[in-house]
């Protein structure tokens, strides 16, 4: 594990270094970049984030966690209410564990796909003040709309969400936490790091995934998943008079601390348009 560390963070430290002396302007790509990267921006979108989790389950075969996840931006007098919905689409292998939302192995004898459980995201986000630092609280609640017992996350459920968000420079930094309780005694919190660093033209390289803990795991070892990596992309302009852009990226994670029938790496693909 510890190589691992060393070798992301002397390549996270190799891109922020690459331009010590040279700021270039950030144009409408990367302006749309930023925008993409800020969970409460004021905007119209459909996100997708998809997960290849490798090595899952009884017969260590890859399983599936495709994301629609649809937001809506609503202004409000020095504020904003940020409505985000998530929807999977998971194929899941024979003792699949699948963090943050599937955190018991499927019963199932082969691989079975369908819709989980969907989560709506409601984020109060007041005007930034003189610092930039943007601020959102919210509440998340999770409805039961999968199509098989070996699909359920949290069923129906509630808990609270916070997102902090800032600008430095070419870095976009953040985070998101939130925990969710739900059926059967799910209680789930998760932190979500945002790292973008702006390479120019629309481009960046940063992390971009979820790490969690599940409270009623059997053990501390079973409780967390946590993926260490790197995701690149880019945020191109459709119609600029318009606002429209579009983002694709791809990032490889490696996961340091899994529930048995997690996964042990993952490939995360994302293809996102901006309204």
């Amino acid at each position: 594990m510890t190589n691992r560390v060393f070798i992301v963070a002397t390549f996270l430290a190799g891109v922020l270094l690459a331009h010590p002396d040279h700021v270039f302007a950030c144009d409408a790509a990367c302006q749309a970049a930023r925008k993409a990267a800020n969970p409460l921006a004021d905007t119209k979108a459909l996100i997708t984030d998809n997960t290849i989790a490798f090595r899952t389950g009884t017969n260590d075969d890859d399983s599936y966690n495709f994301q629609l996840q649809p937001v809506y931006s609503v202004p409000l007098e020095n504020a904003s209410l940020v409505l985000r919905g998530i929807i999977p689409i998971q194929g899941v292998q024979p003792g699949a564990v699948l963090p943050p939302s599937i955190v018991d192995p499927s019963p199932d004898d082969d691989l079975t796909w369908g819709i989980g459980d969907s989560t709506v995201q409601a984020f109060y986000a007041p005007t930034p003040g003189a610092s930039g630092i943007a601020l959102g609280y919210g509440l998340q609640v999770s409805m039961p709309t999968h199509t098989d017992d070996a699909l359920a996350g949290a069923g129906w459920g509630a808990g609270p969400a916070f997102v902090v968000f800032g600008q430095a420079g070419e870095l976009s930094w953040g985070a998101v936490v939130a925990h969710m309780w739900g059926e059967d005694d799910f209680s789930v919190s998760i932190l979500q790091p945002i790292l973008n660093y702006g390479l120019g033209e629309g481009w960046y390289v940063g992390y971009n995934n979820v790490i969690s803990y599940n409270w009623n795991a059997p053990g501390n070892d079973e409780a967390w998943a946590v993926p260490l990596g790197l995701t690149a992309g880019k945020t191109s302009i459709i119609n600029e008079a318009k606002g429209t852009a579009m983002d694709v990226s791809l990032g490889y994670y490696v996961l340091e601390r899994r529930p048995e029938g997690g996964p042990n790496r993952q490939v995360k693909i994302g293809l996102s348009f901006f309204f």
